[in-house]
């Protein structure tokens, strides 16, 4: 059976969604596994369906809130999701709604998440593994989903364990993509793919794990190498020479 992981949100997704979404991107490709991740939208006949074998309707904190009358300070929601919007000046090459999101936003709509079920409503952003709905209502925490899947999932492929450890951190934007695309060029070059794992991190907490504040980011064996920029082939080449000890026996 193919191993699917679903995110209902709201589409366009907002910020919880959306964080939600690459968090697990991000976890699928940092185990290795093959599955299939995707983001639904909550009014579509798919999410439905999901909610209804649990006896709800799917829906967002303001349904909950009309339903059972819960009292939500809006206007404290609103200024979360602008407070942590980086400035124009300021943002990363690919600004998401996930950059967005914060503990705090999460914490305002409490409220609604905590009186979801009493309302029978499954409460966006809902994440559901191999068809099983394991949590509805905020954003999880990246351990507990990194539990759910192990447990979801009776196998999973080659992590890269035992290799060195190239990481690009970014969201998806052009940059990102080219510096991915010119790493994995300079390591076919340089006939060291069999003992290099080169993977895309999207996880914004990861970024902030790392102190990656400008994206793309690049990242060798731990090591924060660059923010910000692209560098260019021999740059990088130099980068990985170093950080990986090549001058040493392969």
């Amino acid at each position: 059976m193919e191993n699917k992981i679903v995110i209902i949100g709201t589409e366009p997704p907002c910020p919880r969604c959306d964080y939600v979404t690459r968090m697990v991107q991000d976890i699928v490709a940092e185990m290795g596994l093959d599955a299939s991740v995707r983001h639904i939208a909550y009014t579509g006949d798919e999410a439905r369906g999901i909610a209804e074998k649990c006896g709800l309707l799917p829906g967002t904190a303001k349904d909950v809130a009309k339903t059972v009358a819960v009292t939500v300070d809006w206007d404290r929601v609103y200024a979360l999701i602008g407070e942590t919007s980086p400035e124009p000046d300021q943002a990363s090459c690919c600004g998401t709604p996930g950059q967005r999101w914060s503990p705090a936003l999460d914490e305002a709509l409490r409220p609604c998440e905590e009186r979801a079920l009493e309302a029978g409503i499954m409460m966006t952003p809902v994440l559901v593994i191999n068809g099983k709905s394991v949590h509805q209502g905020s954003v999880p925490e990246r351990a507990q989903v990194v539990q759910w899947i192990k447990e979801a999932f009776e196998a999973a492929s080659d992590t890269g364990e035992g290799r060195d450890v190239v990481e690009i951190l970014g969201v998806g934007c052009k940059r990102c993509d080219t510096l991915y695309e010119r790493v994995a060029s300079v390591i076919t070059e340089m006939g060291i793919t069999d003992r290099v794992a080169l993977k895309k991190r999207s996880d914004i907490g990861y970024f902030a794990e790392k102190g990656v504040t400008m994206t793309p980011g690049l990242v060798i064996n731990g090591q924060v190498v660059s923010m910000g920029r692209l560098p260019d082939s021999e740059q990088l080449r130099r980068d990985i020479d170093k950080y990986l000890d090549l001058s040493g026996n392969k």
